[in-house]
């Protein structure tokens, strides 16, 4: 009997995620012949999201690595096309505070050096040639608010494009050792997407 009272009573679980920019919302819907409407809600934290400030140049080069990344990253990931004059929105309303720009840095105090998976929610790239992406930082003084931080000691396995530092990486270089670091799920993913692309 109690068998069948089990079978009768078994639950229906439906599972909807919504995406927000800084949280992933996962609703678990049960339904069943006692309670037809018993729901639990459960909110997450996204492990941290990538900005690409992207020169518009880059957009029509096949060589980009910058869809790369938001492909493997989806909505964790936002392409931001460059203006000099209207800054983006969103990338102005970033806190200082748990956001970093990937860039050269001159002056240690600006420098982050501290784990960024414990405190940095926010991750600017600028993406282009190691030349726009001076012009983007040169021109745009909001982004000189952030700490910068440096990948290391990464030679550069990118064999799309010629005249560039020895020392750079690509964008997907980038992300990728980001990714790792934070042992993101889709670093694996995006590291197989760029060996197959930079064949």
């Amino acid at each position: 009997m109690a068998k069948n009272n089990s079978t009768l009573y078994k639950s229906l679980m439906s599972v909807w995620i919504i995406y927000s920019q800084a949280d992933i919302k996962l609703f678990l819907f049960s339904s069943s012949s006692r309670d037809l409407y018993n729901y639990r809600f459960i909110e997450t934290k996204i492990l941290m999201k990538i900005w690409l400030i992207t020169h518009s140049e880059e957009l029509k080069k096949p060589s980009g690595t910058g869809r790369l990344v938001k492909e493997a990253l989806q909505n964790e990931c936002e392409i931001i096309i460059w203006s000099r004059v209207s800054p983006n929105k969103d990338i102005l309303k970033l806190s200082p505070s748990n956001t970093l720009l990937i860039y050269l840095c001159n002056d240690e105090q600006d420098r982050f050096q501290a784990n960024i998976t414990e405190s940095i929610d926010n991750i600017i790239i600028l993406d282009g040639t190691w030349q726009q992406a001076r012009k983007i930082y040169n021109q745009s003084p909001y982004l000189q608010k952030f700490r910068h931080y440096e990948i290391q000691n990464i030679k550069s396995a990118y064999k799309k494009r010629r005249n560039q530092k020895d020392i750079g990486l690509c964008t997907a270089e980038v992300a990728i050792q980001l990714l790792t670091e934070y042992q993101h799920p889709a670093a694996k993913e995006l590291s197989e997407k760029f060996i197959e692309f930079n064949q």
